[in-house]
């Protein structure tokens, strides 16, 4: 027998997904492009569709593990009039983006609720802003891991000397590989589950 409450959360939860690697990747591609950044323009990713920041793998991670990644938003720091000062800039905004949405989202959602009385979609509007505000917290909380492609690795590398940084990205490929290893097996989810819950008190109450 088809379930169709079981299928509008589904769509909810797919959806909430999409919204949220679209914002992270489009806010990362906008900031750049403010810089001075061409790349993205002719890249066409400075668009409202949705699909153009869509990574398969990055998308059924997100979706079974909590955590994973959109298709990353190409910048070019060369254009930057400082290239540390503009790479942390063009990092770091999507970064606080998500931990400002995170709160304001869930405080909607339970505006929502205390409002859901009487009404058949009033609960699935409160879902739907409840797993954006859970999936703009992992985001941000996956993205501070320096390891490609999050959006750790660049920020990590803007602190690190010249030849350092040259190193660790000669070697980011390989520890990438250890990552996901990791992952897989299980040891990594854990680790950020439990930053998550200690961010979601903070942020979330």
């Amino acid at each position: 027998m088809f379930d169709l409450n079981g299928a509008i959360n589904l769509a909810i939860r797919v959806a909430a997904i999409l919204i949220v690697l679209y914002v992270f990747e489009i806010t990362k591609a906008v900031v750049s492009t403010i810089q001075g950044d061409t790349l993205p323009r002719k890249n066409g990713m400075l668009t409202l569709n949705i699909f153009k920041y869509f990574e398969p793998i990055g998308f059924l991670l997100t979706f079974f593990y909590g955590y994973g990644w959109g298709r990353p938003a190409a910048v070019d720091a060369r254009s930057y009039k400082n290239k540390k000062t503009g790479t942390l800039t063009t990092f770091l905004s999507p970064i606080l983006l998500s931990l400002l949405m995170a709160p304001v989202l869930n405080i909607l959602s339970n505006l929502v609720y205390s409002a859901a009385s009487g009404s058949a979609a009033m609960p699935y509007l409160q879902a739907f802003l409840q797993w954006l505000s859970i999936y703009f917290l992992r985001i941000a909380i996956f993205n501070l891991i320096p390891i490609p492609p999050m959006c750790g690795y660049e920020v990590l590398k803007c602190f690190l000397s010249p030849n350092a940084a040259f190193r660790y990205g000669q070697n980011a490929p390989v520890i990438q590989m250890g990552f996901l290893f990791l992952w897989f097996f299980g040891f990594i989810t854990p680790l950020l589950e439990n930053v998550y819950m200690v961010v979601e008190k903070i942020l979330l109450g």
